[in-house]
């Protein structure tokens, strides 16, 4: 049988400026970092290594799969192959299927913290290597987007439900009891999952805070995150629509020590 002629679907895109949830100081153990500062540097120099290793690996964000955002908000596969609530940590489990059933190695790392800044509600990425030196590193995977296909053929035949996101707890977060994430309180005129990462700092057992912006751009000194710039203008005429509640504050929850 002829093999499938896999259409690209639109030009190459670089991918976006990230996010990374630390800028939030979301989960983050607190501690006398000096005792420990030898190991520390250890370990970024470690990480920079790794770092400079996948800097040609393909980086694949949730909202690429999004069945709710147009392409303008960053969803880049066709709408028949766009799902419901795309979760990082499934695309990961996606990527291992589809190196198993078509016994191909593939080099995947996933990334928890990083967020696409059209989904900041949704964190994670998964990064793959797709081409080594401009070739692919696998004749059964032609390019990225014959990759996105087959991860849409995963997603779409394990759609995502409440308890998927407990598979990847953070350190200092405790499972639900019940062993399903917390649905999210989606403020007006957000667009954002109804089931998301346990980590998502849009979770907070509460809801999301009306104040959420204000708060962020408090503890990120003053500044946005790149391609956030919409959304501050888009709070500030809701703030201005609104009567004079007072803001609620975003429970931020650190890890144990």
């Amino acid at each position: 049988m002829a093999n499938p002629r896999i259409e690209e679907v639109e030009e190459d895109i670089d991918d976006p400026e990230e996010m990374d949830l630390d800028a939030f100081d979301f989960a983050r153990p607190k501690g006398d970092l000096q005792a420990s500062s030898p190991s520390m540097k250890e370990m970024q120099q470690r990480q920079q290594e790794q770092e400079q290793k996948r800097k040609h690996f393909q980086c694949i964000y949730p909202v690429y799969f999004d069945s709710t955002r147009s392409r303008e908000e960053g969803r880049r596969v066709k709408k028949e192959d766009a799902v419901p609530n795309p979760l990082a940590r499934e695309i990961a489990d996606a990527l291992a299927q589809i190196q198993y059933s078509k016994q191909i190695q593939l080099s995947i790392v996933f990334e928890p913290q990083k967020t696409h800044p059209k989904d900041w509600a949704n964190p994670g990425r998964v990064r793959v290597l797709v081409k080594n030196d401009g070739k692919p590193v696998s004749a059964k995977v032609q390019n990225k987007y014959h990759l996105y296909k087959l991860i849409s053929e995963h997603l779409k035949a394990h759609p995502t439900n409440e308890e998927m996101p407990a598979k990847f707890m953070p350190y200092g977060m405790q499972k639900p009891k019940d062993g399903k994430a917390p649905k999210p309180a989606i403020p007006r005129g957000f667009k954002m999952g109804t089931i998301l990462p346990m980590h998502s700092p849009a979770l907070t057992g509460g809801g999301v805070s009306d104040n959420f912006l204000k708060d962020m751009m408090g503890e990120m000194g003053g500044q946005l995150p790149p391609g956030m710039e919409g959304m501050a203008n888009m709070m500030n005429a809701m703030g201005g629509a609104g009567g004079q509640q007072k803001p609620k504050k975003i429970k931020v929850m650190q890890g144990r020590r």
